[in-house]
């Protein structure tokens, strides 16, 4: 069955552009495959599920990380973000290098909330201390 988006209810699922969503509100779904988030217009025309909440089942289950794994990341994250702040003398080249550190020290971070990355520190010796 066809409608729009606005018709739908809060967790209702549906097919759009090929994936299956779950509606969060009025303006987000969530695809039930990947977990991403998107804004759907109101007017955007979707088909719901046969039941109208029963969506297949994903393909693989999403693990969610531990709390500790998160935290140790973040705080990885944090402490990189002020040392190479606190290194920069304002150059270009300090800056491009704290641009490239805080960009690696990002994707271990979200890597560590995919559930497949490591905490490894983003210092050069391996430790902020």
């Amino acid at each position: 069955m066809e409608m729009k988006f606005h018709q739908l209810r809060p967790g209702q699922r549906f097919q759009w552009q090929g994936e299956t969503f779950e509606k969060l509100n009025p303006l987000l779904a969530c695809s039930t495959e990947s977990g991403t988030q998107r804004m759907v217009p109101r007017s955007t025309p979707v088909s719901v599920l046969a039941d109208g909440t029963a969506a297949p089942p994903p393909a693989a289950t999403r693990q969610i990380p531990d709390t500790q794994a998160i935290g140790r990341a973040f705080e990885d994250y944090h402490r990189s973000s002020l040392y190479w702040l606190e290194r920069s003398d304002g150059t270009a080249e300090a800056v491009a290098q704290a641009h490239q550190a805080l960009a690696m020290a990002r994707e271990r971070f979200l890597a560590v909330l995919e559930g497949g990355g490591k905490t490894a520190s983003a210092f050069p010796d391996g430790n902020a201390d």
